[in-house]
């Protein structure tokens, strides 16, 4: 099975893409429905990025395991060759775009701040460009690309889920440690690796454990609409209203991993029950294609929203959309003719594990 046919990961996707957008755009919707504040938006950006963090997490660990199976062992070399032309032309398109048009005085930036976010060092090294503020979120995961495949490969399963756990549990440790000690750097202790990295884990630690009986035994019971309903609440008003009260105190030491404990919760019961009644929003055409364009919605849109949110509405949301389409069809998918053109020529390609993805438990 391939990525595109898990389901309800790519309505995931375009839902926390628009999270993402709105919390950009905060000011705006802020007039238009007053009942929501400004505030609220901004969380929710916060928590989409954090869900792509969990899929991200969850479907790279899943599809190395299936290679694991299939093979008995995982081909690096053919790893970080699709991952790089998934992931390379859009961003280097996305970064000549904004170098041109802030040459030409579009936006404010220099160009230091294109190289740190080319090199995917802008999660340590900081912004320099109004154009550049959201490539923290890509620092993070290539730098998990980087790292993850080779420890599963050399570790192994069982220590895999010992690292993954470990990391989780660590994590809060970290942010408080990395707040004092790196006063400078508070602003990034979301998506630093040392920080940020345990959100990406949980998705990890649930394609490890995706298999296992007493795993399934145990999250039966989660697989209802009601733990579903309560996760959804919290990360979308409880969660919010504890960090604006609490603000530190308890986002870096419970916050992040409340959400992604939920987050996770949400991802196993779409993935396990598509045929309920948020997994069939989830699968519907219009939002499994804006997951498919996600990583180009989420590229451009800090285009047309973060310097201009007030100048373009509703167009910036068109303008997003048109560019995400272009970059989808003009880039990435010839990306990936190359890519596939590539493997076969070096002989990479592989045989994969052809059994469907259980959507019940214990099955």
């Amino acid at each position: 099975m391939q990525a595109r046919n898990i389901p309800s990961l790519d309505g995931l996707r375009a839902i926390s893409v628009f999270m993402v957008v709105a919390a950009h755009m905060n000011g705006v919707l802020a007039k238009s429905i007053p009942l929501v504040p400004y505030w609220l938006y901004i969380f929710w950006g916060a928590l989409g990025v954090q869900t792509f963090f969990v899929i991200s997490g969850f479907l790279i660990t899943y599809l190395l395991l299936k290679e694991l199976t299939a093979t008995g062992t995982l081909s690096l070399r053919r790893f970080y060759l699709r991952r790089s032309l998934r992931i390379f032309p859009p961003l280097y398109a996305y970064l000549a775009v904004g170098l041109a048009l802030t040459f030409a005085g579009f936006f404010a930036g220099n160009v230091r701040a294109f190289i740190v976010a080319g090199t995917y060092t802008s999660n340590y090294l900081g912004g320099g460009s109004e154009l550049l503020e959201h490539t923290w979120s890509l620092s993070l995961e290539e730098q998990f690309y980087l790292l993850w495949p080779a420890a599963l490969l050399f570790l192994g399963t069982r220590k895999s889920i010992q690292l993954a756990t470990w990391v989780i549990l660590l994590s809060p440790v970290s942010r408080i440690v990395t707040y004092y000690l790196w006063p400078s750097h508070r602003a990034l202790l979301n998506g630093m690796l040392h920080t940020g990295l345990d959100s990406i884990m949980f998705g990890c630690l649930l394609a490890l454990l995706w298999r296992s009986p007493r795993f399934n035994a145990f999250v039966q019971p989660f697989l209802r609409g009601r733990a579903t309903v309560l996760a959804i609440l919290f990360v979308l008003l409880l969660g919010p209203f504890l960090q604006s009260r609490f603000r530190g105190s308890y986002g870096l030491v419970l916050g992040f991993t409340l959400n992604a404990v939920c987050l996770s919760q949400i991802l196993l019961y779409v993935v396990r029950v598509p045929n309920s009644g948020l997994g069939w929003l989830l699968n519907t055409a219009v939002l499994r294609h804006l997951g498919v364009i996600s990583y180009g919605l989420y590229l451009w849109q800090h285009m047309f929203t973060r310097p201009n949110s007030a100048r373009f509405v509703p167009w910036n949301l068109v303008a997003i959309l048109l560019c995400a389409e272009l970059s989808h069809w003009l880039i990435e998918r010839p990306s990936f003719w190359l890519r596939d053109q590539l493997e076969e020529a070096v002989h990479w390609n592989r045989p994969m594990v052809t059994e469907p993805l259980e959507h019940r438990v214990g099955t």
